[in-house]
Formats: structure tokens, C-alpha cells, sequence
């Protein structure tokens, strides 16, 4: 009984003196009286296993016209990393772009992914996506890819490469 209760205690007092993970958190609005708008917010996250952070704003004119922003990356206690950033734009005459990358690597190997997307005031749209993988252990990579085009329909592609 004695061994397992210093075990125990041994165990809690173990786990008491690891740090434990800290978050900061904030954010803001701010809006005008012409019914414009601005957000923004960030978030950290610093722990003994990971370390992430997140951050965005977003404004608007209050005539039609938005745009926003975000993105994160993370770093893992293996040295893995990762990314990803997003981009939003609206106009007033109903155009839209938006675009989103993001990456990722460790020891067993990486990947990254885009896309995108754009439609024209006229109606006129189109969008792209794009994967790139590569196992580490073996050097295979694989590449994809799809394009749209409005009115043209879709085109697909894929490779795999040995190294």
C-alpha cells in the first residue's frame, strides 16, 4: 500500500509540474457611422505539446464592398508544422475573389494545398484547386490539380512520381 500511494503522489506531483498551456485571446470591432465595419481577433495557444497561433480581420464599407483575412500555423513537439491563410474580397458591382493556401511537414513528409475562386461582375467565373503530397519515407509524390471555368465545365489532373 505504501508503494502504491508514493507512487501516486510521485505521479501528481509529476504532473503538477509540467507547465501548463497558456492562451491569449483577443478582439475588436469597430464600427462607423457611414455603416462601416472592422473586426479582428488573434488567438495563441503555447503548450508543451504544441504551439499554434490563429489570427483574422475583416472590413466592410457599408457600401457593398467586404473583405477578410484569416490564418494559423502550429508547430508540434516533433517539429511537425503547419499553415493555412485565407483571403476573401467582395466589390460593390457583386465581383467576388477568395483564395486559400495551407502547408503541412514532419518526419513522414509533407503537403500543400491552394485553391481559388473568381467571379466577374458580369457573371463570368472561374476557380482553381491544387494538392502537391511527398511520403518521406519512400519520396513519392503525388500532384493534382482542377480548374473550373463557367460555361467550359472542369479539367482534372494527377500524377504520381516515384523518386
Amino acid at each position: 500500500m505504501q508503494r502504491l500511494l508514493s507512487f501516486t503522489v510521485l505521479v501528481a506531483a509529476s504532473l503538477a509540474a509540467q507547465a501548463q498551456p497558456a492562451v491569449d485571446v483577443s478582439r475588436s470591432t469597430r464600427q462607423g457611422v457611414d455603416g462601416s465595419l472592422a473586426a479582428r481577433g488573434a488567438t495563441q495557444f503555447n503548450g508543451s505539446q504544441l504551439d499554434a497561433v490563429r489570427r483574422g480581420n475583416a472590413v466592410s464599407d457599408g457600401q457593398g464592398n467586404a473583405a477578410a483575412r484569416r490564418g494559423g500555423a502550429f508547430t508540434t513537439a516533433d517539429g511537425t508544422q503547419g499553415q493555412r491563410s485565407t483571403q476573401y474580397r467582395r466589390s460593390d458591382d457583386g465581383s467576388v475573389d477568395a483564395s486559400r493556401n495551407g502547408s503541412v511537414s514532419g518526419d513522414k513528409g509533407s503537403a500543400e494545398g491552394s485553391r481559388s475562386f473568381e467571379r466577374s461582375a458580369n457573371g463570368e467565373a472561374s476557380g482553381q484547386r491544387s494538392t502537391t503530397a511527398t511520403r518521406a519515407e519512400t519520396g513519392v509524390t503525388y500532384e493534382g490539380s482542377t480548374t473550373y471555368t463557367k460555361g467550359s465545365g472542369f479539367s482534372r489532373s494527377a500524377s504520381c512520381v516515384d523518386a
